[in-house]
């Protein structure tokens, strides 16, 4: 650690004999500016108050800075301390000690790489105002805290008053800060410094609060007796060692830290892998994680190599435990024996190899069978010159062709460990011309100097075709041709040559299953590895767990047929020492709509990660029971799986499942990629020719024949079962759902699932398989105008006679046709045009065709009864009219009145809607005594006075004499007297 240097006292005051500097209160003025000044002319005789105290100490890896490494000091109005250490370190605090003065009030502690760019570390500040005033930042209130690894705070927690002496400034860049424990890179770039310096800015004085508010206090007699005063500052730091070493030591004359680096770590701050560990790219170690540099496998033939990531991500180069994993590529693999060269020894031999991992020799040598790649020597000389038929090169150890290593590499049309024969296909040693065979479907292990020998799946003169039912003709299939599937229905196909590979990948909608999908769980998403993860414990009494694919894996996967699956995952097996192994099981399952259920592989994998090809060909793969309901132990095996078996569920793959379980002890499983390969026209990739292209039957269509065609709907329990039959729709349909049967866009007027009856507006038997099945109904007219009922249905199906009904004749519509107007309806349905509307007769007859009322009711008359009758009042259209009923003594005629309101003519003095009443009440009374009640006159004047009495009580004399008079007007209009 290094844990300071001490400076006795620095004092500063302004008495010249004294050697000090005067410094004014207020921090107002800026750096350079005119009263700026170097502390070193003033100080003067009393430089040995800047005596700095040294004490060496090394302490594992921290270590004190020591006098030699400080800058001179500057000194201005704002007072800058700078310290210069000698190289970068990772600083864990900075502790600033005042002597005989307070703490300052602002200042700024800063850092820098260079020594000319600063950045600040952190703000200090009088009052928690002032972190806004002067610095504009939030001011972090009581004890500093931090919210992310590289904040910049502001605080006045140490720029109080109190302690007026002796007081200390703690301030930790580490401690507290979200990424103390895990060194954060972003705290790790944050504590990076070589220069540290304090920029003071405000002094704290006893009496300031009152100095702007008393005259006097701020002069210049008061301020120069104002000071800062620093006796100690610590710096802790640590060597920068990218988290792969435990202490730094001095190195060499200079002094200079270096790490003693760890994790197969060089470098002075183990920056790098060493030499032979670029296995994996270099990573800055953490305290969680190690990140420890893995060693390339170099098999002893190189001293270094260099880690590539296109050779990590195509799997090319092998690690010491035998993975394909990471990027490792050796450097210089021809070198001498490397191990020699590495302890020092005579270099020996030259090893002669080559490859990413020195795993090959050159061209020319070769590695004998039984001879280690560990070997300090493993190539030997090929011995393929002055051959005829060689290249001067010979067979590699682990070559793909399977043939024992040191066999000499011949040109075309030579063979033999020599190559002193012809190959098979050519004749006429040394000459070897080729045969006028296709050496793809000859047997090789014959000879063609007389004729072609055919493989059993092959024919033709030059054995240069496949036999029918046979396609793909490869030198590879002993037999020469695979034999065509086409779902049975068809013997004849050929390679689908137009389709191209195109790889498919993603990691949405994935489950996690049992292997009888009974039981799914959704996997986590780690949101910076992208990777999919489960946990063992997510399924608990499941034994083996699958990843189970989304869609896009799933249905007819017959292009994918001798393409690949690929699927790379990872597994954490439990910590610690467990009775635990690396479990077997298939690799992947498929589920077909058939009920079929295959899978393939049964190996173990070592951890943590593995990346499995899967060969979609019938070689690899085996049935699994379906009473299997989990993986445990070996008896999942089936009968092996035959190519028609592989095909039928390629068909329609209801489930893919690919391993997520690979120890008893494993506690997650991830998933990284998972690839599929697809043939289709347009792909990028290559072409390949195992994929069929059948010539399909009637009915059937697909490459493999497994979908039915137009016209056609499939029969069976599932898809690639059962037969494509004509799709029964009556004739009036061209196609039909090939699964379902129901019939598309049924024509001719036809409906239903079938297309087995009329539409709406028509009528006839639609089963009968003509266009003509359906008429259109004509109710009474085919015109849409005079077609008066949506729908019609035949009247006698059984009879030869066709008619028809129509059932949904409108209101005031009859007959079957609906030709005819309704009782209570008039008009002409079968005229273009002609509608049957509502008789207008207050609901009386009209006749049938014209409308015209033919019995009116209440007294009413014409041609819609919508007039009252002559000497008739009302409303005609509520068959409401009455007679006028006019008074003969008081109308002028009696044969008429007002034809809404009834008013009679009135003669004068008379009044009323009859005219039947006088203007004055006893007149008309006489009038009505007169001549309509017929009394008898001689008894009138008898009566007169009691009848008159009951109409008026108490009458008057005044009013009977006025009665009498009119009685006598009445009988003198009759010519008779009292």
């Amino acid at each position: 650690m290094m844990t300071g240097y001490g400076l006795e006292y620095l004092v500063f005051s302004s008495r010249q004999g004294k050697g000090s500097v005067s410094l004014p209160r207020s921090a107002s003025y800026p750096p350079g500016g005119r009263d700026c000044f170097r502390g070193d002319t003033a100080i003067g005789k009393r430089s040995s108050s800047r005596t700095v105290k040294v004490k060496k100490e090394v302490t594992g890896g921290w270590r004190k800075l020591h006098n030699e490494e400080l800058h001179e000091l500057n000194f201005s109005r704002y007072i800058i301390r700078v310290i210069k250490i000698k190289e970068v370190y990772q600083v864990a605090y900075v502790i600033v000690k005042s002597a005989i003065s307070p703490r300052p009030a602002n200042w700024i502690l800063e850092r820098s790489i260079d020594g000319s760019t600063y950045r600040p570390w952190q703000y200090y500040a009088h009052s928690d105002d002032e972190c806004w005033t002067r610095y504009g930042i939030e001011p972090t209130r009581g004890k500093p805290s931090y919210k992310r690894d590289s904040d910049v705070i502001c605080t006045s927690y140490f720029s109080k008053l109190n302690p007026l002496e002796g007081g200390e400034i703690h301030t930790s860049l580490v401690v507290g800060r979200p990424g103390a424990n895990e060194s954060s890179a972003e705290l790790l770039e944050f504590t990076l410094a070589r220069f540290v310096r304090l920029r003071l800015q405000k002094i704290r004085t006893l009496n300031e609060e009152f100095m702007s508010l008393s005259p006097g206090l701020d002069d210049a007699s008061v301020t120069r007796r104002l000071f800062y005063s620093i006796k100690d500052v610590s710096i802790g730091g640590q060597c920068v060692c990218s988290g792969h070493a435990s202490k730094c030591t001095q190195n060499g004359k200079f002094g200079r830290a270096q790490c003693e680096c760890q994790h197969n770590t060089c470098g002075p701050n183990c920056d790098r892998c060493c030499p032979l560990y670029n296995q994996l790219p270099w990573r800055a170690g953490t305290p969680s994680d190690g990140a420890q540099c893995e060693p390339c496998q170099c098999y002893g033939h190189a001293t270094s190599c260099r880690y590539n990531a296109t050779a990590a991500a195509a799997h090319l180069s092998r690690d010491v435990y035998g993975e394909y994993r990471g990027g490792g590529v050796c450097i210089n693999c021809t070198k001498r024996d490397a191990y020699r060269i590495l302890v020092g020894k005579p270099e020996g031999r030259n090893a002669h190899t080559t490859g990413i991992n020195c795993e090959r020799c050159e061209d020319g040598w070769y590695r004998p069978k039984g001879v280690s790649l560990l070997d300090p020597a493993p190539c030997q000389p090929c011995n393929c010159d002055n051959k005829p038929g060689a290249t001067g090169r010979c067979t590699q150890d682990g070559d793909s062709t399977g043939k024992e290593a040191g066999i000499c590499e011949c040109r075309v049309g030579f063979g033999g460990p020599q190559c002193d024969v012809c190959a098979p296909g050519f004749r006429d040693y040394p000459n070897c011309t080729p045969c006028p065979c296709d050496i793809r479907g000859i047997d090789l292990m014959t000879d063609c100097e007389r004729s072609c020998t055919c493989k059993d799946n092959v024919e033709g003169e030059r054995c240069d075709r496949c036999k029918p039912g046979y396609f793909a003709l490869s030198r590879d299939n002993p037999d020469g041709c695979m034999q065509c599937y086409c779902s049975g229905v068809s013997r004849s196909c050929h390679s689908s040559t137009d389709l191209l590979l195109e790889t498919f990948s993603a990691l949405s909608g994935w489950l996690v299953s049992d292997l009888a999908v009974s039981r799914t769980v959704l996997p986590s998403l780690d949101t910076e590895t992208r990777q999919l993860s489960v946990g063992n414990y997510e399924l608990p009494g499941v034994e083996s767990y699958f990843w189970l694919a989304p869609e896009q894996y799933r249905g007819n996967l017959l292009t994918s047929y001798g393409s690949n699956v690929s699927f790379s995952v990872s597994w954490v097996v439990m910590r610690g020492d467990t009775s635990g192994r690396p479990t077997v099981g298939p690799n992947m399952v498929l589920i077909g709509s058939n009920g079929l259920r295959l899978g393939t592989g049964d190996h173990s994998y070592k951890p943590p990660n593995a990346t499995l090809t899967i060969p979609l060909h019938e070689d690899a793969w085996y049935h699994i029971p379906n009473d299997i309901r989990d993986i445990i132990g070996h008896d999942y095996h089936g009968a092996p799986a035959s190519r028609d078996d592989l095909m039928s569920v390629l068909t329609h793959v209801k489930h893919v499942l690919l391993r997520a379980k690979f120890h008893t002890d494993q506690v997650e499983g991830s998933l990284i990629t998972a690839m599929v390969q697809r043939a289709m026209v347009g792909g990028t990739g290559s072409v390949t020719h195992l994929v069929e292209h059948c010539d399909c039957p009637p009915g059937y269509t697909g490459l493999s024949c497994e979908a039915c065609g137009y016209g056609y709907t499939h029969v069976g329990p599932s898809p690639g079962q059962g037969e494509c039959r004509l799709c029964d729709c009556h004739g009036h349909a061209p196609t039909c759902d090939p699964i379902t049967g129901n019939c598309a866009a049924c024509e001719h007027n036809t409906n239903g699932t079938k297309c087995d009856y009329c539409e709406a507006g028509y009528y006839g038997d639609a089963t009968q398989g003509t266009p003509s099945d359906c008429q259109r109904c004509a109710c009474p007219l085919v015109e849409a105008s005079n077609n008066f009922s949506p729908h019609c249905e035949l009247k006698s199906p059984d009879e030869n006679v066709i008619d028809y009904i129509c059932t949904d004749c409108p209101q005031g519509y009859d007959g079957d046709h609906c030709e005819r107007c309704s009782s209570g309806f008039y008009g002409t349905p079968e005229e273009p045009g002609s509608t049957c509307r509502r008789c207008e007769c207050g609901g009386g007859p009209c006749d049938k065709r014209t409308g015209q009322c033919l019995q009116c009711r209440g007294n009413t008359g014409g041609w819609r009864c919508d007039e009252c009758l002559q000497n008739h009042y009302g409303d005609p259209t509520q068959s409401d009219c009455k007679p006028c009923a006019c008074n003969e003594l008081g109308s002028e005629y009696t044969d008429g009145c007002h034809a809404e309101t009834g008013q009679c003519k009135c003669r004068e003095r008379y009044i009323g809607r009859a005219c039947d009443s006088c203007q004055f009440f006893l007149w008309g009374y006489m009038k009505i005594l007169v001549f309509h009640v017929k009394i008898d006159i001689q008894h009138l004047k008898a009566c007169i006075r009691d009848a008159v009495a009951a109409v008026i009580p108490n009458i008057l004399q005044a009013t009977w004499n006025a009665v009498e008079y009119c009685l006598d007007i009445c009988l003198a209009t009759k010519g008779a007297q009292i």
